[in-house]
């Protein structure tokens, strides 16, 4: 083997393991970015808290960068429309209604003059959550009242008992979304029809049960259901009970954020 090949080789498999890593030589990809964060949080970052100053920093990007936030009900009417979907457009979501939501988070939101969605596990509401047997404090239905009529944060649901929509008969998920709808409702908080699914679990490998949860919340009148996916939503959406967002960890460098925010992943097979 001559230098050269040496050389041509020790770089393409650098530039494999790079791709593999870091998505490196995957290109941009357009579309709708929905970026998902639980805690917001003036402690050690993990994997669902992103601490004050790393979001502090990755919203100052965002605007930097011209990013635009819009609510679900506004994408409602840009497919309703079938308008293009306007450059730099993402979606901010916040998991299980943690009070440093309230106390941390949308400080920054105004900060920067940014809205986003917070997903309610409903039966939780003024509790901690208990799920995962933690201690962490939810807002309170008069907290979930003011950010959606004062601060005009759309609020939407993450079930009621916080539990996988992969593990639920259709009749179990029947059961709660009435129960999402009608403490909603009892409580006088505005929400949008839209549904994060704990834990990202949906009957993906079941078309049966699949396709009955899919008329199950056309019944209900959901407009968007949200996996996971770590992926870039592409335009025109068409699969509204599908659409994918974009872990955001507080182990995450700002350059994992970055990769993140333009190709959806940074790993290539996560």
């Amino acid at each position: 083997m001559t230098v050269i090949e040496l050389i041509v080789g020790t770089l393409l498999l650098i530039a494999c393991i790079l791709t593999i890593q870091f998505s490196f030589l995957i290109p941009r990809k357009k579309g709708l970015p929905v970026l998902m964060y639980h805690k917001i949080l003036q402690a050690h970052p993990d994997g669902l808290t992103v601490t004050a100053d790393q979001f502090d920093h990755q919203l100052m990007y965002l605007k930097e960068k011209g990013y635009q936030t819009i609510h679900f009900n506004a994408l409602k009417n840009l497919i309703k429309e079938g308008a293009p979907l306007p450059k730099q457009t993402i979606i901010l979501t916040f998991d299980d209604a943690y009070l440093n939501f309230l106390e941390q988070a949308l400080p920054l939101l105004n900060k920067y003059n940014f809205t986003a969605t917070v997903f309610v596990p409903v039966a939780f509401i003024g509790k901690t959550n208990i799920w995962d047997q933690g201690a962490d404090v939810l807002m309170t239905a008069e907290n979930l009242k003011q950010l959606a009529l004062q601060h005009g944060i759309e609020i939407a649901l993450h079930s009621f008992l916080h539990k996988s929509y992969g593990d639920l008969a259709i009749s179990d998920m029947e059961e709660d979304l009435n129960n999402c709808r009608q403490t909603l409702e009892f409580y006088g908080v505005p929400y949008s029809k839209v549904l994060a699914y704990p834990y990202g679990g949906y009957p993906k490998k079941d078309p049966e049960l699949k396709g009955q949860m899919i008329s199950l919340f056309k019944q209900f009148g959901l407009d968007f259901a949200l996996r996971i996916g770590n992926q870039i939503n592409p335009w025109p959406i068409h699969q509204p009970y599908e659409i994918m967002r974009i872990d955001i960890k507080g182990t995450d460098s700002f350059f994992i954020f970055r990769t993140k925010l333009k190709k959806g992943r940074a790993k290539l097979f996560a």
